[in-house]
């Protein structure tokens, strides 16, 4: 299944039990996950006490126009990094996060500021 992998979705977009069952599932069978461009929790990082990666790791990192959550940590735990240069499926001023969605882990996994709302830049047409 190496070649088998999820689309991208964000942690904020989807839940934290949602993008971490995706991650799980695609390591369990061989594939990858996409993190999308909210980030990934620093915890999901951590490796297992035998060394292998954790079971909650996406292996696909993607970085956009935004980089909501983008350390060099972040980074450095990807298989893949996918770069993400615009929003070409969504209307008018790109991807939207609420600013009642941005509070406690999804603002601190994009280090963001809770309660105010994220637009990921426009394409550059």
């Amino acid at each position: 299944m190496k070649r088998f992998c999820t689309g991208a979705m964000s942690y904020g977009s989807i839940s934290l039990e949602a993008h971490s069952t995706l991650a799980e599932a695609m390591n369990e069978i061989g594939g990858k996950s996409n993190t999308g461009e909210g980030g990934e929790n620093p915890r999901r990082l951590v490796p297992q006490a035998d060394g292998s990666h954790n079971r909650q790791r996406s292996a696909i990192k993607q970085v956009a126009s935004g980089r909501f959550g983008v350390t060099s940590y972040y980074l450095a735990n990807a298989d893949q990094l996918q770069i993400k240069m615009a929003q070409g499926a969504k209307p008018g001023e790109g991807g939207e996060l609420p600013g009642s969605k941005v509070k406690g882990d999804i603002a601190a996994t994009r280090g963001s500021t809770p309660g105010v709302g994220l637009i990921s830049p426009p394409p550059h047409h």
